[in-house]
């Protein structure tokens, strides 16, 4: 039985049809992996613990970072490991998606929690929080299509290239080019 979140159906026939080579893929999200380790585990740590030293409710916050740290981390390796032309790194990116996933909900409940009632922070509200998540799914879902759909050197591209330059003759076409003008006299 096939595993539903590394070869969803769409992936045979994606809708949207795009050649993206996963060898380049898989560096762009390494270091991009890698940036949010150290800007998001840092920062979202920092304003969690503060949360926490300020009698606020910031642990479940905190889960949530160090659940977006490991994942983090767990892409990082999977995207140079996809950079490196290793298959299994594209199912370590996946399973880091979902991961992250996960730790962008329990961290954006451990913000609404942190943050509302008395222990709001100049006027940050909840809204800041839900608004941030409905961003990151989409992000995390437009990510993992793309990271589905990515094609590896040598494999069959999912759009066949189109001509080169000149008129060509696409499907349904037209024709040959229009014959030059006749000279003047």
């Amino acid at each position: 039985m096939a595993n539903m979140l590394l070869e969803p159906p769409f992936a045979a026939n994606p809708p949207v049809k795009l050649n993206v080579n996963a060898k380049i893929l898989g560096l762009v999200i390494g270091i991009l992996a890698l940036i949010g380790a150290v800007f998001g585990g840092l920062v979202g740590g920092l304003f969690s613990l503060f949360s926490l030293a300020a009698g606020g409710f910031g642990g479940i916050w905190l889960i949530g970072i160090l659940i977006s740290l490991i994942a983090d981390v767990i892409g990082a390796i999977g995207g140079f490991q996809m950079y490196s032309g290793n298959r299994a790194g594209k199912n370590l990116v996946i399973y880091a998606l979902a991961l992250g996933f996960l730790g962008s909900i329990v961290g954006a409940i451990g913000n609404i929690v942190a943050y509302s009632g008395i222990y709001s922070l100049g006027g940050y509200s909840a809204g800041g929080a839900i608004v941030g998540l409905i961003f990151g799914v989409i992000v995390y879902g437009i990510i993992y299509y793309i990271v589905v759909i990515s094609r590896w050197p040598g494999d069959v591209p999912l759009v066949a290239a189109g001509p080169t330059g000149g008129y060509g003759n696409p499907p349904g076409g037209y024709g040959s080019p229009p014959p030059p003008p006749p000279p003047s006299a």
